[in-house]
């Protein structure tokens, strides 16, 4: 039975300083529990199932504490013992690896069956999602390519889990192509820039579509620790058949924005990314829908800041200008091949983008649309002042200056959620430095 994955984010107690950096940048901050260990020092370790995987303590740990788990380890080892396994790789691999065909080359010396590339299911995704809103008449949709976005609705904000997109992400529209079209049978391994994607493989609404979440950061440490030089490898390139067009676009921020503009100009899309942005952004959303507030028609949203090309699976060691110059590049030669001037009746002639006439020729956009599941968590709220007055006492704040300190140095960014989370047993008092 499928079920979701435990312990994404993993801690490693010893190395913890208790700097509380974790708590100050996770967009969630009950998935952090501050407590004192047996020398009376500040440890943080994590609430499980109020994470979102957003991967921003990972990043924000100077000190190795935190790290992640994904499937590098079973996946290897699956091929190792002769289990036929094809790939599906992310439109970020073209950037995150010196030759990523050599990487391929490497992969298919391990005995991986097949390669597929994302950025088709990308060009299905998009072609989908206006299918989908012309058809049904969705006023306003969010986007959901990333897993992080899907979990923090379906866990904080579980009022607007039916504006999530009714249609698949890229990865997940691949893997319904070869399984539906193409009938493939085999386990699929998603290479792959993202920590969170491990919850929407194992999300028992996508049950048996994708098997392996293997991330970039997590290849490149396998190859190294044996010994194993990408380079001594022969090229290899995708071999799925049609080949993306505008769908290579989707790693980076707005690439869903720019797919959809490619259609139509006149939608409303807004484009939000990044931790400090994105949740708070939602939080408005969430608020302006209750409101009968007017909103995007697609929100175009990302948890990390420069997209998927650097998102919490990668090692984030490429140069943006370099990324966003190549996909400029690749975008202008998929324009030029996937689009055709056809006969406009008597009056003339139209360029028609052929990735939207193949799919619309081949494929029923309602195999690619997908459920969610309200795992709603309870959150802690400001408690009043004469709830917390007992707590206040505790950290000698007498007085309203004392107790709008707001140092921030506990993680939280004002002394009253530290004192909330003190009285919900979600942190210690000791960890106020006052």
């Amino acid at each position: 039975m499928v079920s979701y994955a435990k312990n994404v984010i993993t801690v490693d107690e010893d190395n913890c300083v208790g700097c509380n950096q974790c708590i100050a940048v996770c967009p969630v901050p009950e998935a952090n529990l501050a407590f004192m260990d047996a020398e009376g020092n500040n440890k943080v370790k994590i609430d499980d199932d109020k994470c979102i995987r957003c991967g921003a303590c990972v990043h924000a740990c100077e000190h190795d504490a935190r790290g992640f788990i994904d499937d590098t380890d079973r996946f290897f080892a699956d091929l190792k013992a002769g289990k036929k396994i094809s790939i599906i790789a992310a439109p970020a691999v073209r950037f995150n690896f010196d030759n990523y065909k050599k990487m391929f080359g490497f992969l298919k010396s391990t005995g991986v069956d097949k390669l597929y590339d994302v950025s088709f299911g990308a060009d299905i995704c998009t072609w989908a999602y206006l299918k989908a809103i012309t058809e049904t008449g969705i006023k306003t949709v969010i986007a959901q390519p990333c897993p992080a976005i899907v979990n923090y609705i379906e866990k904080y904000k579980t009022d607007i889990i039916d504006k999530l997109s009714p249609v698949h992400s890229p990865m997940l529209c691949t893997a319904v192509y070869l399984r539906k079209y193409m009938k493939a049978q085999e386990p699929i391994a998603f290479i792959s820039p993202c920590i969170a994607k491990i919850d929407e493989i194992n999300d028992p609404q996508n049950a048996g579509l994708v098997q392996y979440n293997v991330t970039y950061s997590r290849i490149k440490e396998y190859c190294k620790k044996n010994g194993i030089s990408l380079n001594t490898f022969p090229e290899i390139d995708f071999e799925n058949e049609p080949y993306c067009g505008l769908g290579l676009t989707f790693s980076r921020p707005g690439g869903l924005r720019e797919n959809v503009e490619h259609y139509t100009k006149e939608a409303w899309v807004k484009q939000v990314e990044g931790t400090e942005l994105a949740y708070h952004y939602l939080d408005q959303y969430s608020e302006r829908v209750k409101a009968g507030k007017e909103v995007p028609l697609l929100v175009d949203i990302l948890n990390c800041e420069l997209g998927c090309n650097h998102g919490t699976g990668t090692d984030r060691d490429v140069d943006i200008d370099d990324i966003d110059g190549e996909t400029n590049r690749l975008k202008q030669k998929a324009i030029k091949e996937k689009t055709q001037t056809k006969k406009k009746g008597m009056f003339g002639k139209e360029a028609v983008y052929t990735m939207a006439d193949w799919c619309e020729k081949n494929l029923k956009w309602q195999d690619f649309t997908r459920a969610y599941t309200n795992r709603g968590v309870e959150i802690f709220k400001d408690m009043t002042s004469s709830q917390l007055e007992p707590v206040y006492k505790q950290l000698h704040k007498e007085d309203d200056v004392s107790r709008r300190l707001n140092c921030t140095a506990c993680g939280y960014n004002n002394c009253t959620h530290f004192a909330t989370a003190v009285a919900k047993g979600k942190n210690h008092k000791e960890n106020c430095i006052y």
